[in-house]
């Protein structure tokens, strides 16, 4: 089981991606912009960050600077899940488009949790 962080300012989307993920077994953590998802991850230290590009207060961009620059979250994977075009923000490792394919969102999230296990064992 996983701890992944949902950012995102619309509240069914945070709730429908929660209830797949926590039907796979992760436990999620829900916040509404980049300061409140911040905040989470410095208190619960999520091994996965999926954000939204654009929010009010601290939009997904900002959030990825600020996480970038905490020594904690140095290779904490970052997926960018929005309606716009890749803002390649930093951390970012995957962009999905909301397109509603859970199938889709899952798969990128299961690759991109193996994939950040992997580096970590690498680096021990």
């Amino acid at each position: 089981m996983s701890t992944i962080l949902l950012v995102d300012d619309d509240t069914e989307i945070l709730e429908i991606l929660s209830e797949v993920l926590g039907l796979l077994g992760h436990r999620t953590l829900l916040a509404q912009d980049g300061e409140q998802a911040l905040a989470l991850a410095l208190r619960e230290r999520p091994d996965l960050v999926v954000t939204d590009c654009m929010m009010p207060r601290m939009t997904g961009v900002e959030l990825c600077t600020a996480l970038a620059q905490v020594k904690e979250f140095q290779g904490l994977p970052i997926i960018m899940h929005s309606a716009s075009q890749n803002p390649h923000a930093p951390g970012v490792l995957t962009f999905l488009l909301k397109s509603g394919d859970l199938t889709r969102f899952v798969e990128v999230v299961t690759r991109t949790l193996e994939e950040a296990r992997r580096r970590a064992a690498r680096a021990e």
